[in-house]
């Protein structure tokens, strides 16, 4: 447990009490690094379509190989679903 000098310092330098955070603040939580990619159809082909954690589509590609690469690339932590 820390302190109150500690816990006002990490403060002071910009970090977040996530104990005292707002739904809004909950709910984007690792938006900017959490995807998840599904198999889905375009133009008559399957591809792996890759979805920021909001559901947003990021991009698709028909190699699965090449999906994991650009995931990888951009430091990205995904899940798989089926």
């Amino acid at each position: 447990m820390q302190n109150k000098a500690t816990e006002n310092a990490a403060l002071a330098n910009g970090a977040i009490d996530i104990r005292k955070l707002t739904d809004a603040q909950f709910l984007t939580l690792g938006l900017p690094n959490l995807v998840y990619v599904r198999k889905a159809s375009e133009f008559g082909e399957d591809v792996f379509a890759l979805y920021a954690a909001n559901g947003q589509l990021m991009g698709t590609t028909e190699d699965c190989d090449m999906m994991r690469a650009a995931i990888d690339e951009h430091a990205l932590v995904a899940g798989m679903l089926h």
